[in-house]
């Protein structure tokens, strides 16, 4: 008996190693960053059978690189071309004006994002921001009333609440007017609509809305694309009026219920050529999950003409994308900065060429302040931000917490020059794995209210101070670290 669990145990430690050994290869050949390779292999060693499915979740890279899927992205991109001709056609003439003029500092900036095939610039626009639920809901049912030709709704989250059951009731009327209606959901984020919400969903589809939550039909299957979630948020109303940001569709979005004492966050509702430029990313995504193109000039024909002379850029970035846009877009945005950035973001756990650029920022001379949440709904998150912040406010960055409820704002100011608003968070999951939208503003008067947004918030945060920060003990100072190991599943 002796013999035989000797014996056992030489096989199970010959096959552990046979197993590391594999799955260290397998990951190196990812060609991950640095960061992101440790972190996986630390979970294969200590967790060798959860740490796979672990993975399988969290982790796989589920780009799909076969013919079919080249095909179709060559097919929807030649669609997605034609139908944004209009705008395309102004690109040029936009983008030197913008060198020329109000950007002329930034020119390697503008070349930069000009590059991204993901992005379009816009000349005339009208922007609001809009910065909490109660500014965002009101105004966007009283837009969904008056839409005469189609709505078309892409959210993360989409609960069955006191809202979007206001919201239902409006769309219901809506589609008996001979309005066409189409939504998309996260099926990760949306967990709930898909257990409890049948009796929604059915008196939605009964009615002749189109409701279907986001399973990329590119993919392997409906189970790999879980973890790449859609963290879209746009409205498209008649190809005129545009809604996007950080605010799902849910009560929680306006009073923070039952969570949270009140919620923050800012999205943006805009007119304008830009309309176009997210109705783009609408109908690449329902053609990419239900088969069905949208590229008709119905849906394309340009908005009304606006005087206002605001560009905008729209970026965005998925795990299936040919660079990681946003992230590129951050960095720059960072690194452009003279005077000062404001960055708002609930999480904070970022990447090294971001981490490198916050404190070059600082070192120089700009007045860089970073806002996260001081009320965390992920705790695992939460501990490893402060695991950053050591070396951040040694290099002079201002660390501030928001308490009054939470905060789920994403935005970057620079300079009194241009801003960002959008859905991403300033984490790697955000950069690598998700699907997210951001809008880049390239107007000195937006950019102001967005700062002194950001300087009103700062009445309802504490500041973290490098003396607060050393004062911390070492046991959680070690459980912040030990976190920020987790920081790919994060």
């Amino acid at each position: 008996m002796e013999t035989f669990l000797i014996d056992f145990a030489i096989i199970f430690q010959l096959l552990f190693y046979i197993y590391l050994f594999s799955v260290i290869i397998f990951i190196i050949m990812e060609n991950r960053d640095a960061q992101s390779t440790f972190s996986w292999i630390l979970i294969f060693m200590l967790l060798p059978i959860f740490g796979f499915l672990i993975y399988i979740f969290f982790g796989r890279n589920w780009r799909v690189h076969s013919k079919k899927k080249q095909v179709f992205s060559k097919e929807l991109t030649t669609e997605l071309n034609t139908a944004v001709n209009p705008i395309r056609d102004k690109e040029k003439a936009i983008i030197t004006e913008l060198k020329e003029t109000t950007m002329s500092d930034n020119k390697r900036l503008i070349d930069l994002l000009a590059s991204f095939d993901e992005s379009l610039f816009t000349h005339y626009n009208d922007v609001k921001i809009l910065q909490n639920g109660s500014e965002k809901f009101p105004a966007l049912e009283q837009d969904l009333k008056q839409a005469k030709k189609y709505i078309h709704m892409e959210y993360f989250i989409w609960r069955d609440d006191v809202l979007t059951n206001r919201i239902k009731d409006i769309l219901l009327d809506r589609v008996k007017n001979g309005v066409e209606i189409r939504i998309m959901f996260d099926p990760a984020g949306s967990i709930l609509l898909l257990m409890k919400g049948r009796k929604y969903l059915k008196e939605l589809r009964n009615a002749g809305i189109e409701i279907v939550p986001f399973f990329n039909s590119m993919a392997h299957s409906k189970f790999t694309t879980l973890n790449n979630i859609n963290h879209h948020k746009i409205v498209i109303i008649d190809g005129q009026i545009a809604y996007t940001g950080g605010m799902n569709m849910g009560q929680e979005y306006i009073d923070g219920k039952p969570m949270y004492e009140s919620w923050r966050d800012t999205s943006i509702r805009i007119e304008g050529e830009a309309v176009l430029a997210l109705q783009s990313l609408f109908v690449y995504g329902w053609k990419a999950i239900t088969g069905t193109s949208l590229f008709k000039e119905k849906y394309f024909t340009m908005p009304k003409p606006l005087q206002q002379h605001l560009p905008i850029q729209i970026l965005a970035s998925g795990p299936d994308s040919k660079e990681s846009t946003i992230k590129q877009l951050f960095f720059s945005m960072i690194t452009a900065a003279d005077e000062k950035v404001f960055i708002q973001s609930p999480y904070f756990v970022p990447d090294a060429t971001i981490f490198e650029a916050l404190k070059l920022s600082a070192l120089s001379g700009v007045d860089t302040r970073i806002m996260v949440t001081g009320v965390p709904d992920k705790k695992v998150a939460y501990w490893a931000a402060y695991s950053f912040f050591e070396e951040l406010l040694k290099a002079g960055v201002k660390i501030y917490h928001y308490n009054a409820g939470f905060i789920h704002s994403k935005t970057i100011s620079v300079d009194e020059k241009f801003c960002t608003i959008g859905t991403t968070n300033l984490d790697l999951r955000s950069f690598n794995t998700s699907h997210e939208v951001n809008t880049v503003i390239y107007d000195a008067q937006t950019t102001k209210e967005l700062e002194q947004d950001f300087i009103n918030d700062m009445k309802n945060c504490t500041e973290l101070t490098l003396e607060e920060y050393e004062n911390t003990k070492k046991i959680i100072k070690f459980r912040n670290s030990l976190c920020r190991l987790l920081a790919p599943l994060l």
